[in-house]
């Protein structure tokens, strides 16, 4: 396998089969270990049980930081796997899960804070004389492609992919702060520990 889509393709191939020989030749042709758990116990699986948690973790924390509606959840914990794929690990001795899978070092200029208030420019044939020439949006999370972006637009309740708009990263900072002092107060903030 050369691309992350060929994967299931590859396990298409053994037909849901996941115990027969084959997909067991299959992991040992890779160098992959294969663990079996029991059905309906996830607590044999303990690394992604932790690794759910902490991405649920991190979701909510992204969500209630910037004051956003909780049905955004899914966005939210796409854009924290999203980060975390190009973000060094230690397990991966300090190199990104993207970089070990790819072997190409990932381009992160484009991140954005999430939750920043976002500006997009409406085009006139999209929009009626009368109507604004600007729409309001929220940024909730990337694509795979850099510079394209999921936008949420709270007036019309839906998210869409849009390339050009302008950020505004100091509202989303401010709004971060406020909360912070607002739960340990400027005192905690100011003193060294």
């Amino acid at each position: 396998m050369q691309k992350k889509d060929q994967t299931f393709t590859k396990f298409c191939e053994f037909s849901g089969e996941y115990v027969s020989n084959e997909f067991k030749n299959f992991y040992a042709s890779k160098g992959i270990r294969r663990e079996l758990i029991e059905t309906n116990n996830p607590q044999q699986n303990g690394v992604l049980e932790r690794k759910n948690k902490i991405i649920m973790g991190v979701a909510w924390v992204m969500l209630h930081d910037q004051g956003l509606p909780l049905h955004l959840w899914n966005e939210a914990c796409n854009t924290a796997i999203y980060v975390q794929n190009r973000s060094p690990q230690w397990i991966l001795e300090m190199s990104t899960p993207e970089e070990y899978f790819s072997s190409k070092k990932p381009n992160v200029a484009h991140f954005r804070i999430f939750g920043s208030s976002v500006y997009f420019h409406v085009n006139k044939d999209a929009r009626k004389n009368i109507e604004p020439i600007v729409e309001l949006g929220i940024f909730v999370g990337h694509t795979d492609k850099p510079h394209n972006y999921r936008v949420y637009f709270p007036s019309h309740g839906m998210t869409v992919v849009r390339r050009y708009m302008k950020f505004n990263e100091e509202k989303a900072i401010r709004c971060s702060l406020e909360r912070y002092l607002q739960l340990h107060g400027e005192d905690e903030l100011l003193a060294p520990k």
